[in-house]
């Protein structure tokens, strides 16, 4: 989408989503996320409560999106790219 597309937005029945984990499953057609939450007294326990199927063209512009929002959170200071000691 280019910055002079726009479009309307409507969420009012979006479900929110927590996770602590995320996997990808892939293959020649699509990429599948799956979002889950591990279990804090057993961290070998994830229980997944949604999957999100990806065309590969989509799942890459969703990594493009990602990447860009990233690359602001670090030029605003949020975050660093360093690893956590």
């Amino acid at each position: 989408m280019t910055e002079k597309e726009s479009f309307e937005l409507i969420d009012e029945g979006s479900e929110h989503l927590y996770a602590n984990l995320i996997s990808f499953n892939t293959n020649p057609e699509e990429v599948c996320m799956g979002l889950g939450i591990r279990d804090i007294r057993d961290p070998d326990v994830v229980n997944v409560h949604s999957y999100l199927h990806l065309t590969i063209p989509h799942f890459l512009r969703f990594a493009e999106a990602v990447n860009k929002q990233v690359n602001l959170l670090i030029e605003r200071g949020v975050i660093s790219r360093e690893p956590e000691q």
